[in-house]
């Protein structure tokens, strides 16, 4: 009978300790999992199941969220819960919403603040899957405000950008079925998860560059992921095929970022297969998926004044692979006083018209500059250039031209004396 008794008192301590804390300690305030600040708010937030990390999957008993000992809630305290599963990993928009409908509501009533802690008690637990991600929506339905210290009150941790979606306002309680526009941003809230159980071994980083399937990767970039609670290392593996470490084998790294240069240098046009784990005292994280990821392109035909790709009025060209360029000129200064990086190059022979040559880049990091010269290539002479936006903006100038004369287009970076990337662009040149 005695030894019945333990082991029923052993399994409900066991359930009574079965949590998972995620920043707990965190300090910094924000909007959410409402907001103390406005009449009402709706927001939904994802927790990662590596994130999450628990051993198995089961029930969500209660949740626990951390506030401003100082704070009060007297006013932000009408709330509704919600849980539910969710492939994404972040929120693509300002209305990005997970439909209501795919969600379970946990709970609807007043919270109450006891030691800089607001503890809900899901009536009906929630069976977590253990296989996708975590969706936490909290609307809060009271008509009036709290005034505190800070704007907001409950305590955040930045976590991937777009983790959470938000709309607060003043005007009308806000209907989960139909949320307006909100506003995404890159913190969730310090939270406890009752009914789980965390794993020993830390769980898998979030790997924030290059992203899955990410496009036109430099031939040097610097990796990073999301920090994992309890890691104190991590190992970084990087091959040419799934589950390959042909390029990179078990790196150890102390922080959450590895820049490849100057040790390692990719292969242009190369799908790579990126995969971080996580270590710990307890060991490493298991389980953890591979990201693929591939370089930028061969270097453009175009690359070079010799290479200069022959006009033919109208033209349009989609130079895809503008990121590839090399500054191998140096930079242009036939120009005086006005110079610019070697970029991609066309050539047009003059017939005594005038055209209108437009340059529109496709990325906004990305700043041309349009530079037209007679010449040689290995003597050109400037004829001018223009310059007048600044990134993702586009570029348009005037030519006229002088029948039988060769006219070279250059389109780079702006910078004339700092070697800065293109990138891709549709450059159009049309007769006025």
């Amino acid at each position: 009978m005695k030894r019945i008794l333990l082991l029923l008192l052993v399994l409900m301590s066991c359930a009574f300790d079965a949590q998972i804390n995620l920043n707990i300690g965190s300090t910094n305030v924000g909007s959410a999992p409402v907001s103390s600040f406005f009449s009402y708010s709706y927001v939904q937030q994802i927790y990662l199941k590596h994130e999450i990390n628990s051993n198995a999957a089961g029930n969500i008993t209660g949740l626990t969220f951390y506030v401003d000992p100082s704070a009060t809630i007297a006013d932000s305290s009408a709330w509704t819960l919600y849980l539910g599963h969710t492939p994404k990993a972040a929120f693509t928009s300002g209305t990005d919403w997970i439909p209501v409908s795919q969600l379970t509501q946990v709970f609807a009533g007043n919270v109450t603040k006891s030691n800089g802690k607001v503890e809900v008690v899901l009536a009906t637990p929630f069976a977590y899957n253990n296989t996708d991600n975590l969706v936490i929506a909290a609307k809060e339905n009271a008509p009036s405000i709290d005034i505190n210290n800070f704007d907001e009150v409950f305590r955040v941790y930045p976590y991937i950008p777009n983790s959470t979606l938000y709309y607060k306002g003043d005007r009308e309680l806000i209907d989960p079925a139909s949320p307006p526009g909100g506003l995404r941003v890159g913190y969730k809230s310090a939270i406890t998860i009752a009914g789980l159980t965390a794993h020993v071994t830390p769980g898998c980083p979030f790997v924030l560059y290059p992203s899955n399937n990410a496009q036109y990767i430099p031939l040097s970039p610097a990796l990073s992921w999301q920090a994992v609670l309890g890691a104190s290392s991590y190992k970084v593996s990087l091959g040419t095929s799934a589950g390959a470490t042909d390029v990179i084998n078990q790196q150890v790294v102390n922080g959450t970022t590895f820049n490849l240069s100057p040790s390692v240098i990719l292969n242009r046009d190369t799908v790579y297969h990126l995969k971080v784990t996580a270590v710990s005292a307890n060991g490493e994280s298991a389980g953890c998926a591979e990201n693929t990821f591939k370089t930028i392109p061969p270097i453009p035909a175009n690359d070079t004044c010799a290479g200069a790709l022959s006009v033919s009025i109208p033209y349009t060209y989609v130079q895809s692979d503008g990121m590839s360029s090399t500054n191998n000129g140096g930079f242009v200064l036939a120009c005086a006083n006005d110079g610019m990086n070697d970029g991609l190059w066309f050539k047009l022979i003059g017939d005594g018209s005038k055209y209108s040559i437009k340059v529109s880049p496709s990325a906004i990091s990305f700043d041309p500059k349009i530079g037209v010269f007679t010449g040689t290539c290995g003597s050109l002479t400037c004829v001018g250039t223009r310059d007048n936006g600044g990134g993702g903006s586009s570029e348009t100038m005037t030519l006229t031209t002088t029948a039988g004369t060769e006219y070279f287009i250059n389109v780079g970076s702006y910078e004339d004396n700092v070697d800065m990337p293109e990138d891709a662009f549709t450059i159009t040149i049309n007769p006025i």
